[in-house]
């Protein structure tokens, strides 16, 4: 069984975003600033998690870099994100290797969110070499 089923799928996982910002405001590590913005008008932090979770073939909204970098300055802040992040997934009810299997992928995400590292562009072209050459 996929961590995704074992979170409560797609709707478990929206339910538990406004709780995630309810006590990421309420700790004063982190500056929710320009991050309501991501609760309050993309999925894009929804849909991350329930890809990372096993229950989306794909991603395709703003990096993870980008999306967690502004609100996850250093390397404790990011624990605490973890934290609350495990804690309003699971609601309280959990196993130990559940919280073991949310906590390994968060952590394989860390160098992401705390040391992104730029990534040269890919130029692409559709237009055969000898006509451009002409």
């Amino acid at each position: 069984m996929t961590l995704y089923l074992k979170l409560g799928g797609r709707k478990a996982i929206k339910r538990a975003m406004p709780h995630l910002q309810a006590r990421l405001e309420q700790d004063p590590c982190f500056d929710l600033g320009g991050f309501r913005e991501e609760f309050e008008r993309s999925d894009d932090l929804t849909e991350f998690l329930i890809f990372l979770s096993g229950g989306a073939p794909f991603y395709d909204g703003k990096p993870i870099c980008d999306l967690l970098s502004p609100i996850c300055t250093c390397s404790d802040v990011y624990e605490r994100f973890v934290d609350h992040l495990v804690a309003v997934m699971f609601g309280g009810t959990y196993s130990k290797s559940d919280e073991a299997s949310l906590r390994d992928l968060m952590n394989r995400l860390r160098p992401q969110v705390l040391d992104p590292k730029p990534v040269a562009p890919v130029l692409v072209y559709s237009i055969e070499k000898d006509t451009l050459s002409a």
